[in-house]
């Protein structure tokens, strides 16, 4: 909401006290809510959100489906093919109905001679290029249609937007907090880089990778981001202050112990 609250509502909730009295003849409702009998109801379960005077349910699904353009994390399963076209096709599984498949040739710079190679257990970022009728979603590693203003780096430089995601730990999210952490103005996500650096990659497929410069911070930013999807913004802050102070104790008393041995 705009003043920071927290409202989680369940479906038949009536939230038409949440909305600004000011805003309610105006206002635009969207998923998860309709009017009945002058009010506004609740027809499933999440968070209200407002943006601008558009009111609605951000719900918190766990089942992806594969959208055009969308932006996942992907686990190489096994090399499957060639593409005709001197690549090799490889399947992927980004947690949908069906595996996507991805041609090493669709990666900026790519050659028949200069292609990327992968084992299974490879994490990949990519964009979903194409659903095809009755076939399996196809990805990319290219910039995209949506990706204007990015820079187009060789895939050999690791510097790229999509590609391989070289260390860090991968876990498993909702889609709902998954959609959150994709927003520039994410709380938690900024809180966090004031007081450590760190690198993140969040799928829209629910899939969430970290990397730091230490084990302890990877951990102490994965159950940040966890603890955040229950939190006001003003807890989030101090949660956040919290955690980094704890572990910056323990990473000091863990040092002075190894010095004195």
């Amino acid at each position: 909401m705009r003043d920071g609250s927290l409202v989680i509502v369940l479906p038949g909730d009536d939230v038409t006290d949440k909305i600004n009295q000011q805003d309610l003849k105006k206002a635009k409702i969207g998923t998860g809510l309709r009017y009945h009998d002058e009010k506004v109801l609740a027809t499933c379960a999440g968070r209200l959100e407002q943006r601008s005077n558009t009111y609605y349910i951000k719900q918190n699904i766990k089942r992806y489906r594969p959208h055009l353009e969308d932006r996942v994390i992907g686990i190489v399963e096994d090399r499957v093919a060639s593409d005709g076209s001197g690549g090799d096709v490889y399947r992927v599984n980004i947690g949908g109905p069906t595996p996507a498949m991805l041609s090493n040739l669709s990666f900026e710079g790519a050659t028949k001679r200069n292609k990327p190679n992968f084992v299974p257990g490879t994490l990949l970022y990519a964009r979903i290029q194409a659903i095809p009728v009755c076939m399996d979603p196809s990805l990319s590693c290219q910039l995209g249609p949506h990706d204007g203003g990015l820079p187009r780096k060789d895939w050999m430089t690791n510097e790229g937007t999509y590609g391989e995601l070289k260390g860090g730990t991968c876990t498993k999210i909702s889609l709902g907090l998954a959609r959150e952490l994709l927003d520039p103005r994410n709380l938690v996500l900024n809180e966090i880089s004031k007081a450590i650096p760190f690198e993140v990659c969040v799928g829209v497929n629910g899939w969430l990778w970290i990397h730091s410069t230490r084990y302890e911070y990877t951990i102490m930013i994965q159950n940040a981001i966890l603890n955040s999807q229950v939190l006001t913004e003003a807890q989030v802050r101090g949660m956040v202050k919290s955690l980094v102070e704890t572990v910056n104790q323990q990473i000091a008393k863990a040092e002075d112990g190894d010095e004195s041995d």
